[in-house]
């Protein structure tokens, strides 16, 4: 019975992970976000195509499916003899499902906002750092794109001090060498799914983003 929770609960990540928040908010808008924009169904584009407060519900949306059975492992919530590995396993599951979508033909968003989810849950005073990096980065270039890539690289480098520390310091969690093995997974995924971001980046045509008014 463990084991079918354990991994059970993978596929439950996974699955959740999977819901395309983006694609079905711009369904409730009358759109297939998917011909809109960049094309794309995460959170920026939803912003660039719909608007700030759009943008807002698909970002948390993404952020929350990240971070829920994560944090649930972490907070003692469900307990952890019923995980597989680590949280974090769960989380690379969500990330996994929010990119590569059962229910979008294998296709789906950029797993930034789902990446924050996870670390929110793992490690919060990680998530933190690396949303600060973000603002200030946006704020200064109004690149999503090279944001994410910079404040996410920080952050893969930031898991593997909190696992030279032992612990993530805000709420004391303990962290293990396999955080920063599945954060260096993760950011992995982030830069093959922003490899044409990368492309306009290196040729300075990517364009700066602004939300609909």
């Amino acid at each position: 019975m463990m084991e079918f929770i354990k991994y059970g609960l993978l596929v439950i990540a996974y699955l959740l992970g999977s819901i395309p928040f983006g694609y079905l908010i711009g369904k409730l808008r009358g759109i297939d976000i998917r011909e809109y924009g960049s094309k794309n169904i995460g959170a920026t584009n939803i912003g660039r195509v719909l608007g700030f407060k759009c943008g807002l519900v698909a970002f948390s949306l993404d952020l929350l499916k990240g971070a829920v059975i994560v944090f649930l492992f972490r907070f003692g919530i469900i307990p952890i003899e019923y995980c597989f590995l680590s949280p974090m396993t769960y989380g690379l599951a969500a990330i996994l499902g929010h990119s590569f979508s059962v229910f979008m033909s294998f296709k789906g968003g950029k797993a930034v906002a789902t990446t924050g989810g996870v670390l929110l849950g793992f490690a919060p005073g990680l998530f933190l750092f690396g949303l600060v990096v973000f603002i200030i980065l946006f704020f200064s270039t109004k690149l999503v794109s090279l944001s994410s890539l910079i404040s996410s690289s920080l952050t893969f480098i930031g898991s593997i001090g909190l696992f030279l520390l032992g612990y993530d310091p805000l709420f004391n969690l303990p962290v293990d060498w396999f955080f920063p093995l599945c954060t260096g997974i993760i950011y992995l995924i982030i830069v093959i799914r922003h490899n044409e971001n990368i492309k306009r980046l290196v040729k300075h045509q990517e364009q700066p983003f602004h939300f609909k008014k």
